[in-house]
């Protein structure tokens, strides 16, 4: 066989071995994918089925505030979200300027593949358990570049948690149904960025300024 023919050969059956591995790369992409959002959303198609109007407040969900407040702000918030970090802040500022007139409750919304982002909602809702979610948020949102699992367990030792307690919670992710349930509902109420925040009957779509909310609650 002539040498030009069985070069051309060799280039067609490397293309294939090429065309091929593409293929595969782009499956194996779509499926983690995939069964990364599965994971997370827990069952997505029933709550996209759920079409709520308003978020359901839960005796689970981490809340502060006056209890009969007029003003209850849900916020859907990803701890990973630098904006959510200058949410918070605004949030706390609010409160403690009008403490009988505003509630804030908080619901966890974490980007689907943002491994970061969903550890971090499982640690705080550990020290939930054990009374300090608060405490830990304002933590994680002081201290974005620095999270990971060490530092979620050495957060845990510096506010005084039960470590033992606080390290089991986390290692076998007690809370991710939590997480996984806030996300469901964030699903169906159809929030699509972080922070999204719901102020009695009105819904915003990214950062709302101090100005905004304390026009809202007076």
């Amino acid at each position: 066989m002539p040498d030009h023919k069985k070069s051309l050969i060799v280039l067609e059956a490397l293309l294939v071995i090429f065309v091929a591995m593409i293929v595969y790369r782009w499956f194996s992409l779509n499926q983690a994918i995939k069964s990364n959002n599965e994971y997370l959303a827990g069952a997505p198609d029933q709550s996209a089925e759920q079409n709520l109007t308003a978020p359901v407040l839960l005796t689970s969900d981490p809340a502060r505030g006056y209890n009969q407040a007029e003003t209850v702000v849900v916020t859907f918030e990803d701890f990973t979200c630098a904006y959510c970090a200058q949410m918070s802040n605004t949030l706390s500022e609010l409160v403690n300027r009008y403490p009988k007139k505003i509630r804030v409750v908080w619901k966890d919304f974490v980007g689907n593949l943002e491994q970061t982002g969903l550890r971090s909602a499982v640690a705080a809702r550990c020290a939930q358990s054990q009374g300090k979610f608060w405490e830990y948020h304002d933590f994680l949102f002081a201290n974005q570049t620095s999270l990971s699992d060490a530092f979620y367990k050495q957060i845990a030792g510096d506010l005084g948690l039960d470590e033992a307690r606080f390290n089991s919670c986390f290692d076998n992710q007690e809370t991710l149904p939590l997480v996984q349930q806030s996300f469901n509902e964030g699903l169906a109420l159809g929030v699509d960025a972080t922070p999204y925040v719901f102020i009695n009957a009105e819904r915003f779509s990214g950062l709302v300024s101090y100005e905004q909310l304390e026009q809202l609650i007076q």
